[in-house]
């Protein structure tokens, strides 16, 4: 009976140290957004996600901001008009497309609908409620006094989140 017991307890520690350690789960994106503006990139970590439910003119929107603490003014908002779909162009123009730019100084910078100040958003991932929402985006925004300014490699990425939905 002895012989019986070291036996099984042998064979339960080489199985236990035999087994093969599972590959370690990839931590979660991080949502933000990262863009070029007059040579300087610029990163905003700070997120609100994708959502359908709080937008007042877009079908689903988000906003980065530079702080949690509401001390730096700089904002970006992306408001896209219906569901996003991966590929297509989102640009200046279109009903219920709206993207804003706060600068840190406080200056508002706006879509325009005339040629000279296109701005566009292209999805590269679009996973749904619960997923995840990734893309490009670049262009002219314009101030009330018609500063512009020109956005380069603009990327962002940013959870989706819908009211009401499972």
């Amino acid at each position: 009976m002895k012989k019986l017991v070291l036996v099984l307890v042998a064979l339960l520690v080489v199985s236990v140290g035999c087994k093969k350690k599972s590959d370690p789960i990839p931590p979660e994106p991080v949502p933000y957004t990262t863009f070029k503006l007059a040579g300087v990139t610029k990163t905003l970590s700070i997120a609100s996600s994708f959502t359908k439910d709080l937008c007042s003119t877009s079908t689903f929107c988000c906003r980065y901001t530079a702080t949690s603490d509401n001390s730096s003014m700089e904002t970006l908002k992306l408001g896209i008009p219906g569901d996003p779909v991966v590929g297509n162009v989102y640009y200046s123009g279109l009903n219920r497309f709206s993207c804003f730019y706060v600068n840190p100084t406080g200056v508002r910078y706006d879509l325009t609908s005339s040629d000279s100040s296109y701005f566009s958003v292209v999805f590269t991932q679009w996973d749904g409620q619960g997923g995840w929402g990734k893309g490009y985006f670049s262009g002219w925004m314009k101030s009330p006094t018609n500063d512009s300014i020109l956005f380069q490699n603009g990327y962002f990425q940013n959870k989706i989140w819908t009211m009401g939905t499972k």
